[in-house]
């Protein structure tokens, strides 16, 4: 199990390489930023979405069959 890169300012680490390996989970690669760009496109796609489903419910006049 990996250790929190914020034990870098806690003391001494017995890990040499740990040091090393902290910035890949902080600043700009963290999870969060990691994350954020794993689906581009979701937020507009999802959002057109909506909008044809309530134009569909209340736009189109109802066709009697």
């Amino acid at each position: 199990m990996r250790s929190s890169p914020y034990r870098l300012a806690s003391g001494p680490i017995k890990d040499p390489w740990e040091r090393r390996e902290a910035w890949r989970y902080t600043g700009q690669f963290s999870r969060f930023n990691r994350m954020k760009g794993m689906f581009p496109g979701l937020g507009l796609g999802t959002a057109a979405f909506v909008a044809y489903c309530i134009y569909e419910k209340l736009g189109e006049p109802a066709s009697h069959h």
